[in-house]
């Protein structure tokens, strides 16, 4: 192995060996930061968090990515409530007024009807937001949500027929429809579903009861520990969701194991410690982002992927608990299809021996006319389940005609400096290339392109290469875009 391979390795390998460290590492998100400084202010105060807030509004007077505008209503609505009470300032009333023009203007990207990729519980905050706002006196209009409001009332009669139990998917938007504090709600983090924005509002509902006096200590001794997961090192500046390390882990195991890696001599001392964690985690529905949420079915398909090849013995049945019709769904009562979801369990199923027709026929009849998939309700990149969904079917073989269509889209789309992004080129979102060009590169008609695309995207990746530096492209979809540091690492 060459110099440059031994460096790879060595980083690689440390990368593994501090997955969940400490929970998780994650970006910082804006919504959740700005529903703690409304909801539940840091001991601190509100001035290195607001600070933060507004040196995170962009030039167009909205927050969040540019790259996906539905996620930017959410945090923009909160950061507007957050920064309301201090317009006595010029830089806060600015910002205000700025913010109230952007919304305006995002009208057009609610017409027609709702896609798959809407942030995780939109449909809850977005009405919830636009009520405080109007309470608050501001003038935003509820019209254009419409569609998305509608929603929300599906899944709040749903809510209230289940009444969901703590450290559940429900409970993780719980600011969108709780009201009664009760310390049940409240999971072992100490917090409330894994939500910084969720605990804070399950705070300020219950901060003058003296009966739930201990579990606010808990919850905001939970904010703490959310914010430092960030690497900010702001008080009140909190992650989308924490802790994350089951999630972590697993996603960087399958990721390996899509690379051809999982058994790589060189890396086994930091993969079956790994992969001996995950087997006694793997329980009777799987496994969820932590051990203390809710499993779902993403996660435990890249387990059950992972555990199969690794040669270990697990339960099949968490399968059966997440299969529909012709897909697989992450959570129970879920309102939008889970594509990356279905392309891993296709995948872990294949790997068991059994059969998948149904859901790989499903698989093609989503795949765009130009060769695409998207609309993935977890990641906002079309690399990222267009790389599923290729890995799901070539395992399955039989498909040469939708992985043709998809090699071909994938050369189409690198861009003049050999890599590939939504945008601008990402080290992540061509790494996802990279990988899908490495599985489908054999095929004789496309292997002199094939091999010229790679030998320019190794020259971006290596240029690029930063192994002390964050890659802080947001392209995860939770409450809006965000990073998981650790896992993205292993990508890089």
């Amino acid at each position: 192995m060459n110099r440059i391979g031994e460096l790879l390795i060595t980083d690689l390998r440390q990368a593994i060996h501090n997955l969940g460290c400490h929970g998780g590492l994650i970006s910082a998100s804006i919504y959740d930061t700005a529903q703690v400084v409304r909801l539940a202010p840091p001991e601190e105060g509100v001035w290195p968090a607001l600070n933060w807030l507004l040196a995170q509004q962009r030039s167009d007077g909205g927050w969040g990515d540019v790259d996906a505008p539905r996620t930017r209503d959410v945090p923009t609505l909160a950061s507007i409530l957050a920064l309301r009470p201090y317009v006595t300032r010029k830089p806060h009333r600015e910002a205000v007024q700025e913010g109230i023009a952007f919304l305006r203007r995002q009208a057009t990207y609610w017409n027609g009807p709702l896609p798959d990729d809407i942030p995780v519980g939109s449909e809850l905050l977005l009405p919830k937001l636009l009520d405080d706002v109007r309470s608050a006196g501001l003038d935003i209009s509820p019209a254009p949500y419409t569609r998305l409001s509608n929603l929300g009332q599906e899944r709040l009669a749903l809510i209230h027929r289940i009444k969901p139990a703590a450290a559940t998917s429900a409970v993780h938007s719980w600011e969108g429809w709780g009201q009664n504090p009760d310390p049940t709600a409240c999971d072992p983090t100490g917090g409330v579903g894994h939500s910084p924005a969720a605990t804070a509002a399950w705070i300020a509902a219950a901060r003058h009861n003296p009966q739930t006096a201990d579990q606010c200590d808990l919850a905001r001794r939970y904010l703490v520990e959310a914010s430092q997961a960030t690497g900010e090192a702001i008080p009140g500046v909190v992650p989308t969701v924490w802790p994350i390390y089951r999630f972590e882990a697993t996603f960087a195991l399958y990721t390996l194991l899509m690379a051809d890696l999982l058994d790589h001599p060189l890396l086994q001392a930091v993969v079956q410690p790994r992969i001996d964690e995950l087997v006694a985690a793997f329980g009777t529905h799987g496994v969820g982002f932590s051990d203390h949420f809710e499993t779902d079915g993403d996660t435990t398909a890249a387990a059950m992927a992972v555990l199969t090849a690794a040669g270990r013995d697990f339960d099949r049945l968490p399968s059966t608990y997440y299969r529909r019709d012709q897909h697989f769904c992450c959570y129970p009562h879920e309102l939008q299809i889970s594509l990356s979801a279905t392309a891993r369990f296709v995948h872990a199923l294949q790997l068991l021996g059994e059969d998948v027709r149904q859901f790989t026929a499903r698989l093609e009849t989503l795949q765009n006319n130009d060769g695409r998939w998207i609309s993935d309700k977890w990641h906002c990149s079309w690399l990222y389940p267009t790389i599923l969904v290729i890995q799901a079917l070539k395992v399955a073989g039989d498909h040469q005609e939708a992985l043709q269509l998809a090699l071909r889209v994938i050369l189409d789309y690198q861009r003049s400096d050999g890599g590939w992004g939504s945008t601008e080129s990402s080290s992540s979102e061509t790494a996802y290339a990279v990988l899908a060009l490495r599985m489908l590169g054999n095929d004789p008609l496309y292997r002199p392109a094939v091999a010229a695309a790679l030998s320019r995207a190794r020259r971006f990746m290596f240029e690029h290469y930063r192994p002390l530096v964050r890659n802080t492209t947001l392209r995860w979809i939770g409450k809006e875009l965000y990073q998981p540091y650790q896992l993205i690492k292993c990508w890089n």
